[in-house]
């Protein structure tokens, strides 16, 4: 029997009473994810994505 096996990253709950660390899936170059924490229920979307705020 076969198992499916996909790349994963972690990310860690950043309220100050909860801390959970746990696993999401790795997205496509370019694109972003939002997901709750399984502990508190916070949202967060990952990765981050740093803009250049670059005045022409």
């Amino acid at each position: 029997m076969a198992r499916i096996v996909r790349p994963t990253w972690a990310i860690r709950c950043i309220q100050s009473g909860c801390k959970c660390l746990f696993e999401v899936a790795v997205v496509e170059n370019g694109k972003q994810q939002e997901v709750i924490c399984p502990n508190c229920g916070e949202h967060y979307v990952y990765p981050i994505i740093e803009e250049n705020n670059q005045e022409e």
